[in-house]
């Protein structure tokens, strides 16, 4: 496998030693996946995170929220497809928010094991 080398900031390199060992993974690992996912954004919106980041760390901030909260919502979406037929449930018209709870648990209980 080729490898590649890069000039880091400290505080950079910081952050990737710390999430390599919160994901129990190599610090190597992080960085491929870190430039993985950027080589695959559009060309205008690599551009865009160069803007970003030229305005300073609370903009690169604001910005990583924004993009967290878009890929968290893609994976729920599609979580949500995959499942939804799976689910099943009789809620009444006039459910009471305790019974609508009650079935959201029921539906979302993890299968105990018989034995």
């Amino acid at each position: 496998m080729p490898s590649r080398s890069t000039h880091l900031d400290d505080k950079t390199d910081v952050l990737i030693v710390k999430t390599a060992k919160l994901e129990d993974r190599n610090p190597s690992q992080i960085m491929a996946a870190a430039v993985r996912w950027y080589l695959h954004l559009t060309p205008g919106a690599r551009d865009a995170m160069r803007r970003i980041e030229a305005t300073g760390s609370s903009a690169v901030e604001e910005a990583s929220w924004a993009l967290s909260r878009a890929l968290l919502e893609r994976e729920y979406e599609t979580l949500v497809r995959q499942g939804a037929g799976t689910l099943r449930t009789d809620l009444p018209s006039g459910a009471s928010e305790d019974y609508i709870m009650a079935e959201a648990v029921r539906m979302t209980r993890r299968p105990t094991r018989a034995g």
